[in-house]
């Protein structure tokens, strides 16, 4: 469900009339951390002790946030675009290793068969498209996939506090790069509409669904997380397609479905699995954050 709200990024930025990359990133981080913050509230925290209570681990991964924000972006004006998403597909395996290094969680053959095949699925989909760039743009697109593996291991192996506080914290901070890099091109005023699609983009996509994928985090392993994010890249040049009237090349739409396959299987999978194990067996309250939500649930041994 994240992943899909993800996919329509692309589309609100393809979507914008005059506003660079950067006025956008800017004003869609602080939307970001604007509905993170309001959502906080919503939850009745007061956002200074949510944060104050996240913990280390937390907060580093709201400021790793931000740089996944903005690794894209620089990426994006280095590199192609298929390159960039032929990067980022990698990220499930770079997950699996650092989930197995640092949390000790074995990753299970049905996994690896899926990330096998969604990879397969997203070479496919960029094949002859990956295109040239420069030195610096390849670098950065190699170590995104590694950022947000590392920011998968960080969020699961973190307390179970607030999620919508790693949000709040990364588009803080990814808005202030933003914001200063736009004043020293085009300012950091843009057109109404363009300040919507990126508050669509932000506040709606990222801020509220980012602390759900944060959140999911607790009963996901890192590299199962991040083979079910490949959706957005699947599903993002469909939305185009709809909306733009960009159609995509046949192979792209063979590499989405043999890559959303895979998902969708591995999906399938776990779910009829009779292996279901909860990160705390010991049976620790969890909720959106501990204590805040009437109702939350203990999860301790599954039973029929």
């Amino acid at each position: 469900m994240c992943g899909m709200a993800f996919s329509f990024g692309p589309l609100t930025f393809r979507s914008l009339r005059e506003a660079d990359e950067w006025q956008y990133l800017s004003h869609r981080s602080f939307s970001v951390a604007l509905v993170s913050l309001l959502v906080i509230l919503a939850t009745g925290r007061n956002p200074v002790r949510a944060v104050r209570d996240a913990g280390t681990r937390q907060v580093v991964a709201g400021l790793l946030l931000g740089v996944l924000f903005t690794l894209f972006v620089v990426a994006l004006s280095r590199v192609s675009a298929a390159f960039v998403l032929l990067m980022q597909s990698t990220s499930p395996l770079y997950a699996a290793i650092l989930g197995r290094v640092i949390l000790r969680e074995p990753v299970t053959r049905d996994t690896m068969m899926a990330i096998a095949a969604a990879g397969v699925g997203v070479v496919v989909m960029v094949a002859g498209n990956v295109g040239a760039g420069d030195t610096l743009g390849i670098v950065l697109s190699t170590v995104l996939p590694i950022a947000l593996a590392g920011y998968a291991v960080l969020i699961r192996s973190a307390p179970a506090r607030d999620p919508a506080v790693p949000t709040m914290i990364g588009g803080a901070a990814a808005g202030v790069v933003a914001a200063l890099v736009a004043v020293g091109g085009q300012g950091f005023g843009a057109p109404v509409f363009d300040v919507w699609m990126a508050f669509i983009s932000g506040g709606l996509l990222i801020g509220l669904f980012a602390p759900i994928w944060n959140y999911a985090h607790r009963f996901v392993p890192p590299a199962d997380i991040s083979l079910l994010l490949i959706s957005e890249i699947v599903l993002a040049p469909v939305w185009v397609w709809i909306w733009m009237g960009e159609q995509p090349a046949g192979g792209t739409l063979l590499g989405g479905a043999i890559s959303l396959g895979a998902i969708l299987w591995l999906t399938i999978r776990s779910a009829r699995s009779n292996e279901e194990e909860f990160p705390d067996p010991a049976g620790r309250v969890r909720g959106l954050h501990v204590g805040a939500v009437p109702g939350y649930r203990r999860y301790g041994t599954v039973k029929d």
